[in-house]
């Protein structure tokens, strides 16, 4: 599952179900009288199906304790989601439906689903309407996660430019994307890794230079962060099964916490070098790569080149398997 401000999955959940008090809402002040408006509308068969998705949506969501079951009910929220659309098409709920789609679209990594329905609620709204304002911000978040970066650009600087007074934090957020697309866009696919020489907690030289000529996962990760933790046994495995046939890992860790590595680096017995600072997200190598949210991957081919990103479980074990079989 592909790639939240920007730990994205959580970023996107979080508007998903603070959207849910956004259901017959409109920012529009030139409404005459929009609680009545508000009101009348409550008492739709639209309006009343949708609080009770809302709160079904919600209860899935919150249900949650685990990222197997956090994926499975974003699934879920999205088939209802989707039914609900087909059920009531045309209303103001089913409006608000699809921005909520688009959100869980992101959030389990269908970015180009995502977009298209962003696009569409863009389209169809009001420019006034402060949910537009959103969409544009996750439609460049969508945007880059797929490589499109002067999409990205466009849909960032139309946020900053009208939308600004919606919230600082998004704001910040904009700004610093924005300031980060010509690196990633060096990130893409296809494209040169960073180069970095560094002192790994061995004390030795840890580089992609070293690793020339063989295949490469660049794993930016932390012990706090459940999903890389979720994912390293799989990773484990992989590197056992593939480290003798010229797989290589270099580890990017993001703790602040020199102790709680080594303590879990010893009790999982994982066997490639780390690089640690103790700086957390300010993370030097991370500040080079631009990564804003954890687990982020780079997988290198053995010409130095940028091939797939952000692959987990069977997916990155067959990516692998392609790489090694080139020559």
């Amino acid at each position: 599952m592909k790639n939240v401000l920007r730990l994205i999955s959580l970023l996107w959940l979080a508007l998903v179900v603070s959207l849910a008090s956004c259901a017959n809402k409109s920012s529009d002040a030139k409404e005459k009288s929009e609680s009545a408006k508000s009101s009348a509308s409550a008492e739709t068969p639209s309006a009343r199906a949708y609080a009770a998705l809302q709160k079904e949506v919600t209860d899935l969501q919150k249900a949650a304790t685990s990222q197997q079951q956090m994926l499975a009910a974003l699934d879920r929220s999205a088939a209802k989601l989707r039914e609900f659309m087909a059920a009531y098409p045309g209303s103001e709920e089913a409006k608000d439906a699809k921005m909520q789609f688009a959100m869980v679209s992101a959030a389990t990594g269908k970015f180009d689903q995502a977009a298209k329905y962003l696009e569409e609620f863009i389209r169809e709204g009001d420019e006034d309407d402060e949910r537009v304002g959103y969409a544009h911000f996750y439609l460049a978040e969508s945007y880059k996660n797929m490589d499109k970066y002067p999409e990205a650009q466009k849909e960032y600087r139309i946020f900053v430019d009208k939308y600004a007074h919606l919230s600082a934090q998004y704001l910040g957020a904009a700004q610093a994307a924005m300031d980060d697309l010509p690196a990633l866009k060096q990130l893409s696919i296809g494209g040169d890794p960073i180069p970095f020489s560094v002192k790994d907690t061995g004390g030795k030289t840890l580089s992609l230079e070293k690793y020339k000529g063989k295949v490469v996962l660049l794993d930016f990760w932390a012990t706090w962060c459940m999903p890389c933790k979720v994912e390293m046994p799989n990773v484990i495995r992989i590197h056992k099964k593939f480290n003798k046939k010229g797989f290589e890992i270099i580890g990017i860790s993001l703790d602040s916490d020199a102790r709680a590595l080594e303590n879990f680096i010893k009790e999982n017995e994982i066997a490639w070098p780390q690089y640690f600072d103790g700086k957390g997200w300010q993370n030097d190598v991370a500040g080079k790569y631009r990564v804003r949210s954890i687990p982020a991957t780079y997988l290198i081919d053995k010409k130095g080149k940028i091939r797939y990103r952000s692959l987990r479980g069977t997916e990155l074990e067959k990516a692998i398997e392609v790489l090694l079989s080139e020559s």
